[in-house]
């Protein structure tokens, strides 16, 4: 299956909700935002001077209602969503636990961005079933939108090189000194990811929700009989070693850390990218736009 042609883009709306909670009311103490949470939620029972007119079985009914109806809304915009971004896929028939699962869970999310993003996971399970784990969908429901933009700005960071199309944060390259390199048998050079919004702590987030393996990696060492292929968002490299002993250090994305990736789509950012091929002409020739042809395992 292709890679989404238009990337999800995952907005953290608390500024926005916060202009419109000031054009309702001013909130300046602890016990008013209680309040006003227990009155949004139908909670309030208790906090009114007055006895409530309605009696506590009444009032659950009533704050049930308002819950299902919500979820309601929920799906109904989710499936909205996923229609508008469909067009002519060949599709599938997703398996009917997969969806039983997917509405469950999908009924309680509420950010309009992070709606966008399950409708994506809809879509995607239609054109392709079984394309998205149950696993996926577990660490999508207790991702808040502020994780979600973390992940985000690491997939837009991401590519694959060799035969390995996982994706990968690469962040530099060590080499074996040469005869001329005055006692240091080996040098690195390394991209400072947190330059582009993704500071180590954004790394630790992706670590504990499991879509980033911990450890930074290094290559093969790579050849110089053939080119190595790398993909950035879309755009084919292929990079030939100056010389011998030349290792890409990365970070890999977990199998469902790919699985989300690929639902957000391709959005490269071009300072990244810029950096990363000044960077590798160091130690290799870059040619762009080739495709990868060479199976090379790193």
């Amino acid at each position: 299956m292709s890679e989404t042609s238009k990337p999800v883009i995952i907005e953290h709306q608390a500024e926005q909700a916060g202009r419109q909670e000031k054009k309702s009311s001013y909130i300046k103490d602890s016990s008013s935002r209680v309040l006003s949470i227990a009155q949004t939620y139908g909670l309030d029972a208790l906090l009114q001077t007055d006895k409530p007119e309605k009696s506590i079985l009444e009032r659950a009914l009533l704050r049930d209602r308002k819950r299902k109806e919500l979820r309601q809304k929920n799906l109904e915009q989710i499936l909205k969503l996923a229609h508008i971004s469909c067009k002519d896929e060949t599709a599938g028939d997703p398996d009917q636990d997969w969806l039983y699962r997917f509405f469950d869970m999908a009924q309680e999310v509420h950010n309009h961005s992070m709606q966008r993003l399950w409708a994506q996971v809809l879509k995607r399970e239609v054109t392709n079933p079984g394309s998205t784990s149950m696993k996926a969908l577990k660490v999508l429901q207790d991702m808040t939108p502020k994780e979600a933009q973390i992940l985000q700005r690491a997939a837009s960071l991401a590519c694959s090189f060799g035969g390995d199309n996982s994706r990968k944060l690469l962040v530099g390259y060590r080499a074996q000194g040469g005869i001329f390199s005055f006692g240091k048998r080996t040098t690195a050079s390394n991209i400072n990811v947190g330059n582009f919004q993704l500071p180590y702590s954004s790394l630790l987030v992706l670590f504990e929700l499991g879509l980033m393996h911990g450890t930074e990696l290094e290559s093969g060492e790579i050849g110089l009989d053939s080119p190595l292929p790398l993909i950035y968002q879309g755009k084919h490299l292929s990079l030939q070693a100056h010389s011998r002993g030349v290792r890409l250090l990365y970070y890999r994305f977990s199998p469902t850390g790919n699985e989300l990736c690929k639902l957000l789509g391709n959005k490269p950012n071009m300072q990244y990218y810029d950096q990363m091929v000044a960077l590798l002409s160091q130690k290799f020739t870059a040619s762009t736009d080739a495709q990868p042809s060479v199976d090379t395992t790193v």
